[in-house]
């Protein structure tokens, strides 16, 4: 009598790979957006950092001069004379503005998009 012998192969069957696939989707679905998130709060993070920095000059240059400085090319002399450069800024460009109301707004954006405003003296977002 002839013997059938049978051999076992082991692996993975296409339903446990499809099922892995899924679950790994599932999960980068979720993890994706909220890394996205943290990534853009800490670029405002560093900007509102920034703007903090600039506040303090701000305040200075008040106390010496009795007011605030509202425009771009004073800004750049206050980086000039007090050596002051903006923190890990990906690019960012500073705006000062004057709203009219004795105060000054700056807005910060950096290469990525990321913008912040904050008005001055109050620090209200903008």
């Amino acid at each position: 009598m002839a013997s059938h012998s049978t051999t076992r192969v082991s692996g993975f069957t296409l339903i446990e790979l499809m099922i892995s696939v899924a679950i790994l989707a599932i999960i980068a679905a979720i993890g994706l957006p909220m890394y996205n998130g943290y990534i853009e709060t800490s670029r405002e993070g560093v900007l509102v950092n920034n703007i903090q920095s600039i506040q303090l000059f701000q305040d200075d240059v008040r106390l010496r001069t009795g007011a605030f400085v509202v425009s771009a090319a004073n800004l750049a002399a206050i980086t000039t004379a007090t050596g002051w450069e903006p923190q890990d800024d990906n690019g960012a460009t500073y705006v000062i503005t004057d709203p009219g109301d004795g105060g000054y707004r700056v807005t910060a954006t950096d290469s990525t998009g990321v913008s912040v405003c904050i008005e001055f003296p109050e620090k209200d977002r903008c």
